[in-house]
Formats: C-alpha cells, sequence, structure tokens
C-alpha cells in the first residue's frame, strides 16, 4: 500500500512537471504580411527580429508562466504586442497551453486584434506563436498589414539532465514496487533488440511522407520529408519524385500555384490566396504517398490550428505511407493466398447478399408503384368524370340564360318600337295642327311629364318637342322619356342615348334641376326673353343665355 502511495504521488509529480528555472529563448521574430497601406500611416512595417537570442529565468506564478528576458517580461496571460491601447478580452488556460486575445477599443482609429499562444511541448519546450491584425484609418486612408511572431524556449544542459536523472529515478522506483518479470535473454535484456543491418538495404517495401497533414499561412515555405524502407526498415536510395496535386479553394483559381522542388520544399507564394487545400504528392517505383496541406491567412492561422487536432507546430507526426512491393516467399505467400481467398469468398457472400436485399426492395417498390399507378388511374377517371358532368350542367345553365336573353331582348325591342311609332305619330300629328294655325290646346312634354297651356312646341326646361294632350291620351299614361344628365335635354320615349353626349338618359325625377337663375335669359336665335327658370327656348328649343 505504501508502494502504491508512493508510485501515485511520483506520477502525480511527473504530469505536472516544475518549469521554474534558467532556460534559453531563442530569437523572437516579427513577419508582415502587408495587405494595403498608403502614407498619411507612416512608413510600412517590415519582418524583422525583435529581440535576439538571450536566457532567460521561467517562473510559475498560480497558473501562469513568467519569462524573464532582462529588458523585458513576457506572461502566459498577456499578448506579445506591448501597443499601449492594446487590451485583453479572453485569456483560458489548461496547463499545457495558454491563449489570450486582445484587441483595441472600437473607436481606436488604430484598430488592432492579437491572438497569443504559448505552448508547452514535452517538459523542455515552450513555443510561442502570436498572429494578429492591424487596420489603420488616418486622414482617410485605410492601411491594413496581418502580422506573425514566433519564438522557441529549450531548457538549460543542466536543468534537463536533472529532469532525466528524475525520471530515471521514477522508473527505478516503479520497477521496485512492480512485480518482477521474468528475465529476458541476457542479449535483449543488456543491449535491447537487435538492430538490422542497414549496410546493404533490401528491396524498397514502403514509402513514408512526414508529416501527413501540415497547416501553413499564405506566403510560408517548408521542406516535407520521404524516406523508402526495405522491409527491416533500413533507408534505400530509391529516388523520390516531388508534386503538388490540384488546388482546392471555394474562390477562383490562383493565379500562381504552390510549388515544389526536388528535396520536397514546398513554397506557397501570397498571390490571390487565402484559405485553400492540396495535396502534396511524393512518387517512388510507380507508388505515391499524399501528404495534405491546408493554406490559411496569417488572421486565421491560431483559431484553425486549434481546431484542427494537430501539434503546435501545425503538423500531424505520423506519416503518410504507400506500399511499394512485398518480399514474402514459400509458406508466407501461402497463408496471404489462402487469406486472400477468405476475403474474396466474404466479398462475395456480402455482394450476394447485398443483392438479394436490394431485389427485395426493388419488388416491393414496384408493388408500391404499381398500386400507386392504381390509384392515381382511378383518381384520374373520376375527375374526368366530374369534368363531363360539370360541362353538361354549364352548357345547360347557358343556353337556358340565352334563350331568356333573347326573349327579354325581343320584348324591349317590340315595346321600343311601339313607342317610337307612337311618338313618332303624336309628333306628326302636332305638327300638322301647329302649321294649320299654332295649336293654342294643352300640350304636354313627353320626357318630363310637364303641361303647357300657351307657348311654342318646345319643353323650356329639357328642349323636347310638345305634342297635344287631345288625341294623344294613351301616351300621356304609357311610358315617360328620358333626360341627358348631362346637356339636360329631353328624349322622347324609346330613346336611350343622347346623340348630343353619348351619355345613356336618366328619369326626369331621378335628374337634379338646375339651379333658378336669378337673371332673365334671352334666346340666341329667335331673341326671345325667358324667366329664369327656364333653360330652353320654346320656339325653336335653343339652348337660353343669361342677360347681360
Amino acid at each position: 500500500m505504501g508502494a502504491t502511495a508512493f508510485l501515485w504521488d511520483r506520477t502525480a509529480r511527473a504530469d505536472a512537471p516544475s518549469l521554474d528555472g534558467a532556460w534559453n529563448m531563442g530569437p523572437l521574430t516579427e513577419t508582415f504580411t502587408v495587405q494595403q497601406w498608403s502614407a498619411p500611416c507612416g512608413p510600412a512595417p517590415v519582418t524583422r527580429t525583435v529581440q535576439n537570442a538571450t536566457p532567460v529565468r521561467v517562473h510559475a506564478d498560480q497558473g501562469e508562466l513568467s519569462i524573464d528576458a532582462g529588458t523585458r517580461t513576457y506572461r502566459t496571460d498577456q499578448c506579445v504586442d506591448s501597443m499601449s491601447t492594446l487590451a485583453r478580452d479572453t485569456h483560458s488556460s489548461d496547463g499545457r497551453t495558454w491563449r489570450t486575445r486582445c484587441s483595441t477599443p472600437r473607436n481606436d482609429a488604430r484598430r488592432a486584434s492579437v491572438n497569443a499562444a504559448y505552448f508547452l511541448t514535452g517538459d523542455s519546450t515552450i513555443t510561442i506563436a502570436e498572429t494578429g491584425r492591424y487596420e489603420f484609418t488616418i486622414e482617410g486612408a485605410r492601411c491594413v498589414a496581418d502580422v506573425s511572431r514566433q519564438a522557441t524556449l529549450h531548457r538549460t544542459p543542466d536543468v534537463a539532465a536533472q529532469a532525466a536523472a528524475a525520471a530515471v529515478a521514477d522508473t527505478a522506483a516503479q520497477a521496485i514496487a512492480a512485480p518482477t518479470p521474468t528475465a529476458p535473454p541476457a542479449e535483449t535484456a543488456v543491449h535491447g533488440p537487435p538492430k538490422a543491418d542497414c549496410s546493404e538495404p533490401g528491396e524498397a517495401t514502403r514509402l513514408e511522407v512526414r508529416p501527413s497533414r501540415k497547416l501553413l499561412r499564405v506566403g510560408d515555405s517548408f521542406a516535407f520529408r520521404a524516406r523508402v524502407l526495405d522491409s527491416a526498415g533500413c533507408p534505400t536510395p530509391t529516388a523520390i519524385r516531388w508534386s503538388v496535386g490540384p488546388v482546392r479553394t471555394d474562390g477562383p483559381a490562383p493565379a500562381v500555384a504552390p510549388s515544389i522542388d526536388g528535396t520536397g520544399k514546398l513554397t506557397v507564394l501570397p498571390q490571390d490566396l487565402t484559405e485553400a487545400s492540396f495535396d502534396v504528392v511524393a512518387t517512388a517505383n510507380g507508388r505515391s504517398a499524399r501528404a495534405s496541406v491546408e493554406v490559411t491567412s496569417a488572421t486565421n492561422y491560431e483559431a484553425l490550428l486549434t481546431k484542427s487536432g494537430l501539434d503546435p507546430n501545425g503538423e500531424r507526426a505520423e506519416p503518410a505511407v504507400a506500399v511499394l512491393a512485398t518480399t514474402s516467399l514459400g509458406a508466407s505467400d501461402a497463408a496471404a493466398e489462402d487469406n486472400a481467398h477468405r476475403r474474396r469468398f466474404l466479398f462475395v457472400a456480402i455482394i450476394a447478399g447485398l443483392t438479394l436485399i436490394l431485389g427485395f426492395v426493388a419488388v416491393f417498390g414496384a408493388m408500391r408503384a404499381r398500386r400507386a399507378r392504381a390509384l392515381e388511374s382511378a383518381a384520374r377517371e373520376r375527375h374526368a368524370e366530374k369534368m363531363r358532368d360539370y360541362e353538361a350542367t354549364k352548357k345547360a345553365r347557358e343556353e337556358e340564360h340565352a334563350a331568356q336573353m333573347r326573349a327579354h331582348l325581343e320584348s324591349v325591342a317590340q315595346a321600343e318600337q311601339q313607342t317610337a311609332e307612337t311618338v313618332a305619330i303624336a309628333q306628326e300629328q302636332t305638327a300638322d295642327a301647329m302649321a294649320r294655325g299654332g295649336h293654342r290646346g294643352l300640350m304636354f312634354c313627353p320626357s318630363c311629364r310637364r303641361e303647357f297651356t300657351e307657348g311654342g312646341g318646345y319643353c323650356p326646361f329639357d328642349a323636347n318637342r310638345l305634342i297635344a294632350v287631345a288625341g294623344h291620351e294613351a301616351l300621356t299614361a304609357g311610358p315617360a322619356g328620358g333626360v341627358c344628365p348631362t346637356c339636360h335635354r329631353g328624349f322622347n320615349p324609346g330613346v336611350r342615348v343622347c346623340p348630343h353626349d353619348g351619355d345613356e338618359l336618366s328619369p326626369a325625377a331621378v335628374v337634379a334641376l338646375r339651379p333658378v337663375a336669378t337673371r332673365g335669359k334671352i334666346c340666341p336665335t329667335c331673341g326671345g326673353r325667358f324667366e329664369g327658370a327656364a333653360a330652353f327656348c320654346g320656339k325653336d328649343g335653343t339652348q337660353l343665355v343669361l342677360l347681360n
């Protein structure tokens, strides 16, 4: 029980190593990518070394690290950029990775957004990586530049040796506490497994490309590593040819594609390429291994690195592998052949099962489709029958309506013809009576039904010709004529539209009377004078005008 507690305590200390002590910090470099720049913003920023390599002291402070570089102190809860207006927005840490985001106030003309990250790799390496973007708006000019800062810290050799000694001590303590295993052969226990003799490599069997996945910023260069091994894992001198696959991007194709030289060094130019992916292909003996490459802007690099699952260098350590050949002989060949036979049998069985299942699905689908077609045909027939009934009913209604309209129009035409004949006879008789000596008996207007004992032959209210009452009692009891609502002229029964204005006539009682003039009126044709209530001349039917 005491040994178990001892091992647990040592394991806990090993998981959380002390980082306090002397470290060596490599040069802190600052790389700028200018997107847009103008003279009002001053000189454009250039790539440079912010701080040369120097020894530093690392001190742990409540879960954070403080790095004293003499002239400046770096902290894992602060950004590397020392711009005075930058303020921390967010910060997170899991004990081995520290991330901080800083930005300037929104109303600041010198807008900046920076993401800083510290990565603890193993127990003796700390990587500093910071990316950001600066957007200045000065005197109407807009200046934009992306920045990337990087530096690496390593423990000093003496501290590393002490850490190694502590690790050996932990291993020894675990060996004492754990059961003693069966002793291996002397050669293996002392020297480990025997190493293969690589002085004369065999036939090439395996092509490896490292890393198998890489995340790059636009404008970066990177050297891929590849080797061809034999069955014993020894490198062979087999030639390797490098190439770049098609570029995949959401936007237009780049004007200048990424390139790779014969040694595997990849170069990504910044022109027309911001977010893209492609493969780096290494070919040997007719077989190829592919490494995946993703390219992003410096601003998005940190966020994409966090989500990608790659190491702090943006890499996946496992190699991309292509098998070139096999050197198994004799009994191994027989075993491989037998295994292939089983695989073929299993493959055929799976295909047969899938075919059977698809056959059942096809039969079931055909039955459902046939039933659906029958239901659809019956529905179409019912719809067609209903449409035929509807069309027959509609045709019968239209014929009945047409017959009723014809009968109505015929009756109206007969009534209008009779009325017109009666009015024509009455007008002719009245005209004859006036011609023989000027009839002075009782007269009436066929349109407004006013009666007159004296006057001319026209109604002074609607200018219609007057008819003698005597001998035309039937006409006085018949339908009245109409009055034009525009010119107020009256017309005999049977007339429906005013010949002067084209308006449809209305009953005299419906048409509003004109206002009575206070002054007298005069006929412009005969010169006769009339009262203000008259609108037309009773002698010739001319419209009256006011006296001046």
